[in-house]
């Protein structure tokens, strides 16, 4: 995690909830319910998985960069922690979604170019600089992906879609934790 916006986990409170995309557009006419019943949790389950597949392409991105370009080797440890996971945790939502009958290579175009998002920010970044706003920027994001899960499992009525985002709650809530036990371990940034 989602292709509403660069890094992906601030439109999925809102499309728990509501029939809306990233600030507040509406969903063109085809993803919005008719009814407000069945349909609607189908097109909301769509677009968490749509969401939650971009943001683990992002974070995978993102550890691949790090093995690249980092200094440390708890940061590129990090990495490849995060890769494990976020390949596990996309490697479930992908089954998910083939259950349901949803096409997985759906969610495969849904990247979206931005020229400020935190992936392009690291490509930029100081190689003397990179590992601690590579973490720091992995604690951001995993904040925000345990807020967007959390609301997501409290608002889905979809009673398969919650269990699976519940069991990957707590690896998004640990690799969290993890990062910040790095980022206080690292020394702070020289000026950029």
């Amino acid at each position: 995690m989602l292709a509403v916006c660069s890094w992906p986990f601030r439109a999925v409170r809102s499309v728990a909830g509501e029939d809306v995309a990233d600030g507040g557009r509406p969903l063109p006419k085809e993803r919005q319910s008719q009814t407000g019943a069945s349909s609607s949790r189908v097109d909301r389950a769509e677009d968490v998985i749509a969401l939650l597949h971009e943001g683990n392409r992002m974070e995978i991105e993102g550890a691949k960069l790090a093995l690249e370009r980092g200094q440390s080797e708890r940061a590129k440890s990090y990495a490849r922690l995060l890769m494990i996971e976020h390949q596990r945790c996309d490697k479930q939502l992908m089954a998910y979604a083939t259950d349901k009958g949803l096409d997985p290579r759906s969610f495969q175009d849904s990247r979206q170019q931005t020229i400020d998002g935190p992936l392009e920010r690291l490509r930029v970044r100081h190689p003397q600089n990179f590992d601690r706003a590579f973490v720091l920027a992995m604690v951001r994001e995993h904040g925000k992906m345990v807020d967007a899960l959390e609301s997501t499992i409290a608002e889905s009525r979809d009673t398969e879609l919650r269990p699976l985002l519940a069991g990957q709650l707590p690896v998004i809530e640990r690799l969290k934790k993890a990062g910040e036990a790095i980022l206080a371990r690292l020394p702070e940034n020289s000026a950029d």
